[in-house]
């Protein structure tokens, strides 16, 4: 019997390529998502603790860089929150692309292992025959000499 050949062999790595390069993504993008919450974290944490220092020390002309430093701040945390949005979609959209290239392998594997369990089926058939005409033939032969020889 032959060697066990899976023919979609090419297409399982392919499959797990992708995955791999799934993966790849998906940890880029926990990456930009993590340095995207840190800024919004530092940002916030800078405001509040400005806030502490002017209450110390707090003249006209302070509070007039306050009020500008305070908008730019919003400014600033508003464009950080849309890219941190931004960031979480692709990060989705990468799980998503992640997960079905992960499904898709599982579905060539699946195939694979239902294609070598018939396969070995099939080769423990052709023993299974393979071993009983070797004994009939044992068994004939001896049968032969047995009545050759006298009986």
């Amino acid at each position: 019997m032959k060697a066990f050949h899976f023919r979609l062999d090419q297409a399982l790595r392919w499959r797990g390529t992708q995955a791999d390069l799934g993966k790849a993504r998906v940890s880029e993008a926990v990456t930009r998502l993590s340095a995207l919450q840190k800024d919004l974290e530092v940002r916030r944490g800078q405001m509040a603790a400005g806030s502490l220092d002017l209450v110390s020390g707090a003249t006209g002309a302070a509070l007039g860089h306050w009020t500008a430093y305070v908008r730019r701040s919003h400014r600033e945390i508003a464009e950080l929150e849309k890219r941190l949005q931004e960031a979480e979609r692709q990060f989705g959209e990468c799980m998503r692309i992640l997960v079905d290239a992960n499904r898709k392998v599982r579905l060539l594997e699946n195939l694979k292992l239902t294609a070598r369990t018939r396969w070995d089926a099939a080769v423990d058939r052709e023993l299974e025959a393979f071993a009983g005409e070797a004994f009939l033939v044992g068994y004939n032969r001896e049968s032969r000499r047995a009545r050759s020889s006298g009986g």
